[in-house]
């Protein structure tokens, strides 16, 4: 197995892991989060979103309501299946489409910020116009998160890993 295969593999992998370990730890591995612990707290990631804290925990994710977070989601994982079949198969068009489509969640997400649609809109109109991509007021943070830049991750190398193997 080359070595394209296994950054193709690894991509994909990086991309489902993505969306599976928000339902783990949703604070940690959303797509994006605004942070005004202990009073209110938004976790958005694909497929869920988890809107509240107690005592310092997060609430479970629930499943989002909102097309945008849903279209994100399916192309995330549907991105990172495309790389690992790509990488096992060998197939260089099927590894860098699953890449394309990690990185098309991603853009879709950083669209719906910048227009404020779906539940951006809401969060708009809390934090007052400020930026969504990332901000500060006293006692509430918000912004990208960790999940946003693995999917980028996990694209970039599926798309990498495909134009290789």
């Amino acid at each position: 197995m080359g070595a394209g295969k296994i950054i193709a593999i690894i991509g994909g992998i990086l991309g489902i892991l993505t969306i599976g370990l928000y339902f783990v730890l949703p604070e940690i591995f959303c797509l994006w989060r605004l942070d005004g612990a202990p009073v209110l707290s938004i976790f958005l990631g694909g497929f869920g979103s988890s809107t509240g804290e107690l005592m310092g925990v997060a609430y479970g994710p629930e499943y989002a309501e909102d097309i945008f977070l849903l279209i994100v989601g399916v192309l995330i994982v549907a991105g990172g299946a495309l790389a690992i079949i790509g990488g096992l198969a060998g197939n260089k068009i099927i590894g860098i489409l699953g890449g394309v489509l990690m990185i098309a969640g991603p853009i879709i997400l950083t669209i719906a910020l910048f227009a404020e649609l779906g539940d951006f809109e809401d969060i708009a109109l809390l934090l007052g116009g400020e930026s969504l991509f990332w901000g500060s007021e006293p006692g509430v943070d918000w912004g990208l998160w960790i999940g946003f830049f693995l999917a980028i991750g996990g694209g970039v190398l599926g798309v990498i890993g495909g134009a290789t193997s």
